[in-house]
């Protein structure tokens, strides 16, 4: 037997410690050459393995891309390039072939591998990692035991995990990777990775010279957008932190920023970035150029609109200055206007979608700049083919519906836009995950359009346990949001219950030491199937019995039933509604006390009819969990009959029960909520509510029924007698009679009240928006109170609060919240003011 030593390639890699400052050392990679002068040609015969167990030759010989029988040549280019396989599959930490045995022309390969080392245990260790962030790191990096450990590994990880810190400012943030072996498995190596983030490095000064136009400060606040120097207070919102790929696009805003005030030559002349002690020095030069002015504007090629109309959605004439940045996003470059208001998607709204809309500096006179809008309209475009996938549980009929790109309708970009809103306002999708595949056709001006849907939990499960009203009370709420009906009645589909029609089934349970209260409602939302006017309809009983907790045989039953039609409207807009419904209610009372007017009656009975009407316009989005843009405003009116207007009656002499056998009354509500990015995802929410209760006769004046209750967050307040409870954080919730000698801290007057005021400004900023939980923090400030007359009203006489909170929703238990509120201002009977409050909410609105 004839052993030779052929062309080796060796690579050896072994871990000591690594620093993600200095070149790895991880051990070496080497290149040994030793080579005949004389070349050979073989049969392979065969090959064997040394040094792994837990691969076998064939499998070796197919990593190699050998073959038994093939004719090789040894040494030569063939053995070259099985070796680099085989150290390319990233198994091996060596790689040795050798020519075990030649018998004539028949060679026998060796193949002396070293299996790569594999991780074990990984700790993360450093200031602020704590057990989840070690998790987090190590999930996020897939540093799983058993896991190869290579050079990529070790680069990726002295490249990512400081890279996440420098983003946050620490721009020294590095790594040290120890390693032992494992005491489970010698073939494991336990790390310990060490994170030193090192302390934060802030932007000292950003200097500009050249600038004669334009302030310095104002170029720091508008030309660099995330690049800050250091400031006091406003360095919380925006903090100073330097990140050369950050810096590289303010560099291009700045210029950006230049040419919106006219200055269409700007350019940066130089620029240099250093550091010391204090932090980073950032001097730029400019060359700002002469400021140009809008000379003669002219449309070529617009036949469908008028150059007067186009002129209009422009909004640029001659004489105004050269805003390049913002007249190009007018006419539809760059994106255009978010909410389509420029040239571009005047066009691609009608139908246009392979319309063209280019601007053109058609002459520079002096200080004047002559535009050409050119226009190739093209033919009218229009959708074919329109699918979708995801929809699981949700049947394709509910999907359908909410459509606005129809095959054979016009093509719209806004259709696009409104689909996505429809879909997720559902709350079935996932409103992170809808995604949208459009291919045009030009050979036919047709669209296909794809939509991606993923399915999320829409049924809510509601526990709650507490004390209210002197009494623990509990409750048992089930909410299923994509329930069929159809199904139900089938009973077919029992998941546990029939899903996929997008109807509503509510059921809820709550009881206490003398409180119980059942309810149950169902909402259909497309009931004639062809236009969205949705049919609510509900039952609610609730039963109160003091017998045990004062002694007397005091009772209350109520019975409530509603139903009602909310139907879109096509004017002025589609995001309008409008809500026609009717509600009987019947109060039984026996030894319960009742405010009517200034007149307290125990025993009796009451009934009302009421007509609501309700005008709304709700096209806050994209995610109704977290709207970042657009508005909820609603604006209702609550009345019964004017009995006392048709009936010549001496409602002055007459007793409470008989003045009220039949409530007579109207309430006006309005509430406005708006939603704005403020600066990068940190969004502002403003709302304004008001209401208002009253009868129509001044001897009978507003019933001791659905009065508004002012304070806290009205978690376990009972609403049996009809009230409303308005949240006001920062003040205890309202007792269950308003403010009394035993409930100083209370807000609201004795019997509830007839007029209220809420304003409220709430700062939002996203944690987490996956699929499974919802996460944001929140500030806020807000101020509100009540009163019982117009003669006490003072809209500026308000229970102010600031406070802070978090908000989680995950689909089987809603929205769950805890505020922490200051309140400035005193309870009715307190000397001292509210001070702090912490509330629990549990898919409660504010």
């Amino acid at each position: 037997m004839k052993k030779i030593i052929l062309p080796i390639i060796f690579f050896a890699t072994t871990f000591s410690v690594v620093n993600a400052q200095i070149n790895p050392q991880t051990g070496s990679q080497t290149a040994e050459l030793q080579q005949d002068t004389n070349t050979s040609e073989y049969y392979l015969k065969d090959i064997v393995v040394d040094g792994v167990k837990k691969y076998s030759s064939a499998q070796i010989l197919r990593m190699a891309g050998f073959v038994k029988g093939e004719k090789i040549e040894i040494p030569g280019q063939r053995i070259s390039s099985a070796i680099k396989k085989l150290w390319d599959s990233q198994s091996f930490s060596k790689v040795e072939v050798l020519v075990e045995n030649v018998e004539g022309d028949q060679a026998v390969l060796k193949f002396s591998l070293q299996d790569l080392k594999e991780l074990g245990e990984v700790k993360f260790t450093g200031k602020g990692i704590g057990k989840s962030k070690n998790e987090k790191f190590i999930k996020d990096n897939n540093l799983k035991p058993g896991t190869k450990i290579n050079n990529n590994l070790v680069s990726s990880l002295q490249n990512k995990i400081p890279q996440e810190y420098i983003k946050k400012g620490f721009a020294d943030a590095n790594i040290k990777i120890s390693d032992k072996p494992s005491a489970t498995d010698p073939n494991m190596v336990d790390w310990t990775i060490e994170v030193d983030k090192g302390k934060k490095v802030k932007i000292d000064e950003i200097v500009f010279k050249g600038n004669q136009n334009v302030s310095s400060s104002k170029l720091r606040k508008k030309g660099f957008k995330d690049t800050k120097q250091k400031r006091f207070l406003i360095g919380l919102i925006k903090p100073s932190k330097f990140i050369e790929e950050k810096y590289e696009e303010d560099k291009k805003h700045l210029i950006s920023y230049y040419n919106s005030l006219g200055f269409r030559d700007a350019a940066i002349v130089s620029d240099s970035v250093t550091r010391d002690q204090k932090g980073f020095h950032i001097n730029v030069d400019l060359s700002e150029g002469k400021k140009y002015y809008i000379g003669d504007i002219n449309f070529i090629g617009n036949t469908t609109f008028t150059t007067e109309f186009l002129q209009k959605i422009l909004g640029y004439k001659t004489g105004d200055i050269y805003d390049a940045v913002g007249f190009n996003k007018k006419v539809g470059e760059d994106g255009g206007k978010e909410d389509d208001s420029d040239l571009k998607s005047i066009y691609m709204n009608n139908g246009f979608l392979f319309s063209t809309v280019t601007p053109i500096e058609k002459a520079v006179k002096g200080d004047s700049i002559d535009l050409e809008i050119r226009i190739n309209e093209g033919e009218k475009a229009t959708w074919n083919r329109v699918t979708w996938s995801g929809n699981t549980t949700t049947h394709d009929h509910v999907i359908l519906r909410s459509l606005q790109t129809r095959p054979g309708a016009l093509f719209a970009k806004s259709d696009i836009k409104r689909t996505y809103f429809e879909l997720a306002g559902m709350q079935f999708f996932d409103p992170q995950q809808i995604g949208t595949d459009v291919k045009p056709n030009p050979q036919d001006n047709t669209v296909n359009m794809h939509w991606t849907l993923v399915e999320k939990g829409s049924s809510q499960v509601q526990l709650q346990a507490g004390y209210g009203g002197n009494s623990f009370i509990g409750t048992l709420g089930l909410t299923f949001n994509n329930f069929s009906l159809r199904n139900f009645l089938k009973f077919k589909d029992f998941k546990p219950v029939p899903q996929g029609d997008g109807q509503v089934l509510s059921l809820q349970a709550q009881a206490g030491q003398y409180f119980t209260n059942y309810s149950i409602s169902f909402v259909e939302p497309w009931l004639y199937g062809t236009r969205p006017t949705a049919l609510s309809v509900g039952f609610n009983y609730s039963r109160v019995n003091y017998d045990y907790y004062t002694g007397e045989n005091q009772k209350l039953n109520i019975f409530s039933a509603n139903v009602g039609l909310t139907k879109r409207l096509r004017w002025p807009d589609d995001y309008f509604s409008f809500y026609t419904g009717l509600q009987f209610q019947s109060y039984n009372f026996q030894n319960y006390p009742f405010q009517f007017g200034d007149k307290q009656e125990m025993n009796g009975s009451t009934k009302s009819l009421t007509m609501n009407l309700g005008l709304s316009r709700n096209s806050a989005g994209l995610d109704p969990v977290f709207p970042t843009y657009g508005s909820n405003l609603d604006l209702s009116v609550k009345f019964t009959p004017p009995y006392s207007l048709f009936e010549k009656k001496d409602y002055a002499n007459m007793s409470a029960l008989d003045k009220y056998k039949w409530m007579e009354f109207f309430k006006v509500k309005f509430k406005a909520d708006f939603y704005n990015e403020v600066v990068g995802k940190l969004v502002l929410r403003t709302t304004a509510e008001m209401g208002y209760l009253s009868g129509y006769n001044k001897d009978l004046g507003a019933p001791p029924f659905e009065r508004f209750y002012v304070g806290g967050v009205g978690l376990f307040n009972g609403r049996f007698d009809g009230r409303e409870i308005v949240p006001l954080r920062g003040y205890e919730n309202a007792s269950s009679t308003g403010f009394t000698s035993s409930t100083p801290y209370d807000i609201t007057p004795y019997g509830g009240a007839t007029i209220y005021n809420r304003f409220a400004m709430e700062l939002r900023y996203p944690i987490s928006m996956n699929q499974t939980a919802k996460i944001f923090a929140l500030t806020f400030a807000e101020g509100g109170n009540a009163w019982n007359s117009w003669g006490s009203y003072n809209p500026f006489q308000l229970k102010r609060s600031v406070g802070i909170g978090i908000r989680v929703s995950m689909s089987a238990f809603g929205l769950i919240g805890f505020d922490f509120a200051y309140g400035f201002d005193k309870g009715i009977g307190q000397t001292e003011p509210s001070g702090w409050q912490t509330h629990f909410l549990m898919n409660q609105p504010l």
